[in-house]
C-alpha cells in the first residue's frame, strides 16, 4: 500500500527527510546487520558484551566493548572499549566523542579492527529459516 502523502510529493524529493532513521530488523545478529546494511548502512557500530567475533561485509563494523573484561580478552577484535564508562575512567561525553571520531575515520577509509583480522565474509544472512535461539 503507498502512503498517500508519498503520492503528492514529487519523486526527487522522496528520501532526502532527514532525521531519525528506524529500522525494524530480526534480533538474531548477523540477520539483522545483514538487514541494516541492504537498507543502506554505510558503517555499523555493533556493540557486544560477550565478544562476537564478526564483520558484517560490505560495510565496515566497529565493534564497541560493553565492558573492560571482554574488551581485554578480545583486544585484538575490538575497537572501542565503552567498559571505561562503568570503570570510572572515561565520561559519557568523552566515550560518545571517541565513538563518532572513529566512525568519521572510517567512513574515511580506514580500516576496524574486523577488517584488519579479515572477518565478515560469514556473517552475511539475508535470513535465518526456523527458530533463533
Amino acid at each position: 500500500m503507498i502512503n498517500k502523502n508519498m503520492r503528492e510529493k514529487p519523486p526527487e524529493t522522496l528520501g532526502l527527510a532527514r532525521g531519525l532513521v528506524f529500522m525494524d530488523t530480526p534480533g538474531y545478529d548477523a540477520a539483522s546487520v545483514t538487514g541494516m546494511v541492504a537498507g543502506g548502512a554505510n558503517v555499523v557500530c555493533f556493540t557486544t558484551g560477550r565478544g562476537s567475533v564478526s564483520g558484517y561485509k560490505p560495510a565496515p563494523t566497529i565493534k564497541l566493548a560493553s565492558n573492560t573484561e571482554m574488551y581485554e580478552s578480545n583486544r585484538d577484535d575490538m575497537d572501542i572499549n565503552c567498559g571505561r564508562i562503568i570503570d570510572g575512567r572515561a565520561a559519557l561525553k568523552e566515550m560518545g566523542e571517541e565513538i563518532f571520531r572513529l566512525i568519521l575515520e572510517t567512513a574515511s577509509g580506514g580500516k576496524t579492527r574486523s577488517e584488519l583480522l579479515g572477518f565478515g565474509d560469514n556473517e552475511f544472512v539475508p535470513w535465518q529459516m526456523g527458530p533463533v535461539m
